[in-house]
């Protein structure tokens, strides 16, 4: 296993599921306050250019296998081992040698943006609250994560006023638009003037769970959270699908080279 910490994103746990290496990547770029960059997880060893003493707690919170059984014995194993091998220090921190990751010289903002509008994508809104609460966000950032158990991902514009409602809330909704809702869309997207709750009509109710669906939408997923992650400008939002609506017929909303507009034709089988 690995924890990677790297500038301006919350440190991760790579292979959780390895026990026979253990280590720290840490950026580069965070190389001259290494102290600080590491406390959320480790204290720094003498040699803290190199070396740190990781608590074994910081482990299990970023480990998505904390809660299996399973993973918990070997978990204990591991730290058994450290033990013995004199590579344990206070309060049973193990110590992990630092790697450091070379800095990288990103494309520009602009350049990255021309790039992405060339991948076609679905349009969406993402949708939280009941009542004067409900806020929503139109987004092309969504994909399937797994079937089983069945999880979706969408990325949260942080810089929006929904962005804090939705990512904080019990539930949420993705609605996939139709080729006929590009309106929906925009008024999503703040192009109409409408704020928070005034952007909902009467094509919307809750689901059982809370969750605002839009009745006329080309699908509707609603789910629970299961992480939030800061990634630059964006949230991260994993869920897990509890319920979907029946899908429609008929074209969907694309967005290409920075137009939304309906698909034209039927899309080719994946095999």
């Amino acid at each position: 296993m690995r924890i990677v910490l790297m500038k301006d994103t919350p440190p991760r746990l790579e292979a959780p599921e390895d026990f026979k290496q253990f280590s720290i990547a840490l950026d580069e770029r965070l190389r001259s306050s290494a102290i600080a960059a590491l406390a959320p997880v480790a204290e720094p060893t003498s040699d803290a250019v190199t070396h740190a003493w990781v608590r074994p707690d910081a482990i299990r919170a970023l480990s998505s296998m904390a809660g299996d059984p399973a993973w918990t014995e070997d978990f204990g194993k591991m730290c058994a081992y450290a033990e013995s091998k004199g590579w344990t220090g206070p309060k049973g921190a193990i110590r992990a040698h630092i790697d450091l990751i070379p800095a990288t010289h990103p494309v520009s903002p602009d350049d990255f943006r021309n790039a992405m509008r060339k991948f076609a994508s679905g349009v969406c809104i993402v949708a939280s609250g009941e009542g004067d609460d409900r806020r929503g966000m139109t987004v092309s950032a969504f994909t399937s994560v797994s079937a089983e158990p069945p999880m979706v991902l969408v990325c949260l514009n942080r810089s929006t006023s929904s962005h804090d409602p939705i990512s904080t809330a019990p539930v949420f909704s993705v609605n996939i638009l139709s080729g006929l809702q590009e309106d929906v869309a925009l008024t999503f997207a703040g192009r109409t003037g409408l704020r928070g709750a005034d952007r909902f009509d009467d094509q919307w109710t809750s689901s059982e769970t809370g969750a605002p669906v839009l009745t006329t939408s080309h699908q509707t997923l609603v789910c629970t959270p299961i992480s939030a992650q800061i990634a630059g400008t964006h949230t991260v939002l994993i869920g897990q699908v509890i319920a979907t609506s029946d899908a429609s017929e008929g074209p969907a909303l694309m967005n290409y080279d920075g137009v939304i507009k309906a698909t034209s034709a039927a899309p080719a089988t994946l095999q």
